[in-house]
């Protein structure tokens, strides 16, 4: 308590001074002021009672107003609902077949490949070698059969190929068993065997021969894509030489229309030669003739 009343104590003179010397202050500027506007007056002392300092001290002190206490605003959440998920069209699924699924087997694409015979080059996959073995070819079969053997052996997988000998009357002498064979080489074996047993003799049909090599398909269906003739003539004038040429065309439209003949003239008469090289002409094919 009695600390209390020295606080008291020390606080009542410090606001008595307090008020004396703001009294003062207020008193001097008040006299200034007067003294400003009377010119030579005199400035007068303030006349400040003990009454007014009595008053001004009993005055209660005016204590500072406690902050207002605020409440602690809460966080609000909105509270959401679950929603339901849509609905979905579920297909049933199908049962499972067991039986296993049998995959065909796919053929493949064969591609056009380089073919050359006695310098003829075409970029064919099916080829067939029609050649003349009657007697009068003796003596230069050896040289067709080596220039035959290695154009068969640079055949690829990619070609079909059917070696035809035409020889003594409508005999007709062949390898791939009557169809244009794949290259494989088992079938080049084969031929190879056959272009050594031939043997030249008699005289010749080579309407037929070339009517049968158009004849011929492959595995998948195709015609040949072009015919190598190979002969040294048949001694026509020009009528045998027109009606041979007239013959041929009109099986090669009917048989295989996309057939192109190269015609190879081994020492041929005059007709000959004109016959071989028309009758390439109308195919798009060429004419080589050999005489050395």
């Amino acid at each position: 308590m009695k600390q209390l009343a020295q606080t008291g104590k020390v606080r009542y003179w410090a606001l008595v001074i307090s008020v004396v010397i703001h009294a003062g202050a207020l008193a001097v500027f008040t006299g200034v002021k007067l003294s400003a506007r009377s010119g030579d007056a005199r400035p007068q002392p303030c006349d400040v009672s003990m009454q007014m300092i009595e008053k001004v001290i009993q005055s209660p002190v005016a204590k500072p107003k406690p902050k207002p206490k605020v409440k602690p605003v809460e966080k609000i959440v909105a509270k959401t609902e679950p929603q339901p998920s849509p609905l979905v069209a579920v297909e049933p699924q199908k049962p499972v077949d067991p039986t296993p699924v049998v995959v065909e087997p796919v053929a493949p694409v064969l591609t056009a490949a380089p073919v050359e015979f006695f310098g003829q080059r075409s970029i064919v996959r099916r080829v067939c070698y029609v050649v003349d073995c009657s007697g009068s070819m003796y003596g230069q079969m050896y040289r067709v059969k080596e220039r035959l053997k290695s154009s068969i052996l640079n055949l690829n997988s990619n070609h079909a190929f059917c070696v035809l000998f035409f020889t003594e009357g409508r005999r007709i002498l062949m390898t791939g068993s009557g169809q244009l064979a794949a290259a494989t080489p088992a079938a080049k074996s084969a031929a190879m065997e056959l272009i050594e047993t031939v043997r030249p003799g008699g005289s010749t049909d080579a309407a037929h021969a070339l009517e049968t090599a158009m004849r011929l398909r492959s595995a998948d269906g195709g015609s040949p894509e072009v015919i190598y003739f190979l002969t040294d003539g048949f001694d026509l004038d020009e009528d045998g030489a027109l009606q041979f040429v007239e013959k041929i065309e009109t099986q090669r439209k009917k048989l295989a229309p996309a057939v192109v003949l190269h015609t190879i003239g081994f020492w041929p008469q005059e007709m000959d030669r004109k016959m071989l090289d028309v009758l390439a002409g109308l195919t798009g094919g060429g004419y080589k003739e050999v005489k050395d």
